[in-house]
């Protein structure tokens, strides 16, 4: 192999390796990143499913039915958000 080919075949090795770290990087960033909208998204949903048994039980179901259905909103609401920032 000439020299010329070498150097070209090295060049261009560094800049995959160089460009793979950086993939890497990125993914484990958005990773870290949707794993932590994940896990906020979960306890809003599950503090939201307790006011509403809580409500049920001191208020009775039909006082808090729109209680329950705005949060139902706020739970799908939180899904769609999520949803586009997975797909940014």
């Amino acid at each position: 192999m000439s020299f010329k080919k070498m150097f070209l075949a090295s060049v261009i090795a560094v800049t995959f390796t160089a460009g793979a770290s950086v993939a890497i990087a990125e993914t484990v960033g958005e990773k870290v990143s949707e794993a932590g909208s994940d896990m906020k998204k979960s306890i809003k949903k599950g503090a939201r499913n307790v006011k509403d048994k809580t409500c049920e039980m001191v208020n009775g179901k039909m006082e808090c039915a729109a209680k329950k259905i705005g949060h139902k909103l706020q739970n799908a609401g939180d899904e769609i958000s999520d949803k586009a920032n997975d797909h940014k």
